[in-house]
């Protein structure tokens, strides 16, 4: 506020940026009221401007929100799309693999072996008998009363395992038992054998040669030198003079068949499956199924109703009325349209139903799950585990993405968008030399180009984003595409909810734009206003001042006045 001086008569008005100090002498006028009044006038044009900012980023904040919880639907949908990584996703749980043993008798199956099968191997039984293991061959010197003592032994020692690359080991006369080792662990990379130096007794050591890997055979020699025999490895009919172990190969029965590898892992046995074996068991059978991972699939499916059910309460939250019948203040995106559209969509997808190929229908309930009375969903375990240990290809069609074809010869390499067309009968041409020349759909050949064996969807048709691989003649292949719940949802929300090209990412994109323009438009506006208050305070003072000046010249005369009378 303005203060007033009554002690001076002569004290000039001085400026500032909220207040204006008048003397008695002068007008007497609350200038700082006056300025204050008038710089707010301004500056609430800026101050309409920063509650829409705030508006802006609650908005935000909110869209953000929203999209979080999307991404978290369609995390847990991914797996379920029967999409391999080619086609779009991060995994396919449908082509999920996984091993269940049987058998052993006394012995646990799981003691004897484990095995993994790879994503997409083909779901069976197996018999499986482990015969014998894979060991390492194991050979020993003769002992000696020091491990540090020179042994008096020279000559080259040739090392290795069979099928390998050998070595030399020089040896000269003043060697140890630990310089032996210690040469020979020096190139056991390039070998294969490692040594070791084993404290028998007190006084006994002896070095033990051992190969890195099961199934090969430990190799020696020195060109008849007889360092192998002074060391005690070899016997004077050039024998090992101590085999400790015999380098021996796995052995397994599969459903009969005999399988022999170096290895206790076997990878090659059977197409997409591993063995790792344990332990030999002779004469017991281990019984294998391959199946697929259904706990997987069953933990996505209830993570996918757990996901929903948060961005329904998020949803609720946003459409709820406060006591006076007008929008809660929590509830930012109340009446907004892409909410509502997003929950409709949504609302729509899980009540859709999709037809089997002998002409029946699939939806949601089929899983066992519904809709409860405020629109969450909820899930019958029961029925769950009914439909997935029933019926998992049923499953399957209800959620994820199928083609089918006319040809064997026409695979799906790519997808990741929704076709705008599901059925079609796709006419093509193959060259003389076996490459591919063109491919159309109901006689039109702009629909799709050629790339080596691909065909390719062209941008702007309804089959953009497809990318089929044809091995086969010139000829006509029906074509079909069945699109699931879970596909179907995934498709349509990531169109919404993609980090950076969905619909919610360029509405925060533009909201951002707005308040950085409106926030430029403010900060103007409160810069200007603040100039103004600079001038108005400068002008109010030399207002002050004159008045100051005229009421001193008023004083002045009335003194002569006075005087003269």
């Amino acid at each position: 506020m303005t203060t007033v001086s009554s002690t001076s008569s002569s004290t000039a008005a001085s400026t500032g940026s909220s207040s204006l100090i008048a003397s008695g002498s002068g007008t007497g006028i609350d200038y700082s009221a006056l300025i204050e009044a008038s710089v707010q006038k301004r500056l609430s044009r800026a101050d309409r401007i920063d509650t829409t900012i705030t508006a802006n980023e609650a908005r935000i904040a909110a869209y953000e929100d929203m999209q979080s919880l999307l991404l978290e639907v369609n995390t847990s949908l991914d797996g379920l799309r029967n999409r391999s990584v080619s086609t779009g996703a991060g995994s396919n749980l449908f082509e999920e693999r996984t091993a269940y043993l049987s058998g052993g008798g006394s012995t646990a199956a799981g003691d004897v072996l484990s095995v993994t099968a790879a994503d997409g191997a083909e779901t069976g039984t197996y018999s499986i008998v482990v015969e014998q293991l894979a060991t390492r061959h194991k050979i020993g010197a003769a002992t000696t009363a020091s491990q540090s003592a020179a042994l008096g032994q020279s000559g080259t020692l040739t090392l290795g395992v069979a099928g390998g690359t050998a070595v030399s080991i020089d040896v000269e006369a003043g060697d140890s038992l630990t310089d032996i080792r210690d040469a020979i662990n020096a190139r056991k990379s390039t070998s294969g054998v490692t040594a070791s130096i084993v404290k028998v007794t007190d006084d006994q050591y002896q070095l033990i040669l051992t190969a890195n890997d099961t199934g090969k055979a430990i190799t020696l020699d020195d060109s008849g030198g007889g360092l192998l025999t002074g060391l005690g490895l070899t016997d004077a009919d050039g024998g090992y003079a101590n085999e400790l172990v015999a380098a021996r190969n796995a052995v397994v029965t599969v459903d009969g068949v005999r399988v022999e590898r170096s290895s206790n892992t076997i990878a090659d046995a059977v197409d997409g499956l591993t063995f790792d074996l344990y332990a030999a068991l002779p004469g017991q059978t281990i019984g294998v199924e391959i199946g697929t991972d259904l706990a997987s699939i069953k933990s996505a499916i209830t993570g996918f109703v757990d996901a929903y059910n948060a961005f329904r309460a998020f949803a609720q939250s946003h459409q709820t009325l406060g006591s006076s019948g007008t929008a809660s203040s929590d509830a930012t995106l109340f009446a907004d349209s892409l909410l509502r559209q997003v929950t409709k969509t949504v609302y729509d997808a899980l009540n859709a139903k999709v037809t089997t190929d002998n002409g029946g229908t699939l939806s949601l309930a089929s899983l066992g799950i519904t809709f409860a009375s405020d629109n969450t969903l909820k899930v019958d375990e029961t029925a769950l585990n009914a439909a997935l240990t029933g019926d998992i290809d049923a499953v399957r069609t209800l959620l994820g993405l199928e083609m089918t074809s006319s040809s064997t010869d026409l695979k799906l390499l790519r997808y990741d968008r929704s076709l705008g067309r599901t059925d079609f009968t796709l006419d093509i041409t193959v060259a003389e030399d076996g490459t591919l020349s063109g491919a159309s759909v109901d006689g039109d050949d702009t629909l799709f180009r050629v790339s080596g064996n691909r065909i390719i969807g062209n941008d702007g048709t309804a089959f953009a984003g497809l990318v089929l691989v044809y091995t086969g003649q010139t000829g006509s292949v029906d074509v079909g595409f069945s699109q699931g719940l879970a596909d179907r949802l995934y498709t349509t929300l990531n169109g919404i909810a993609a980090k950076d090209s969905g619909d919610i990412a360029r509405i925060v994109s533009q909201l951002d734009a707005d308040n950085t323009e409106m926030t430029r438009r403010s900060d103007d506006i409160k810069t200007k206003a603040e100039d103004y208050r600079t001038r108005l305070t400068a002008y109010y003072a030399r207002l002050e001042a004159k008045a100051e000046a005229a009421n001193l010249l008023l004083q002045q005369l009335k003194y002569k006045e006075s005087s003269d009378d």
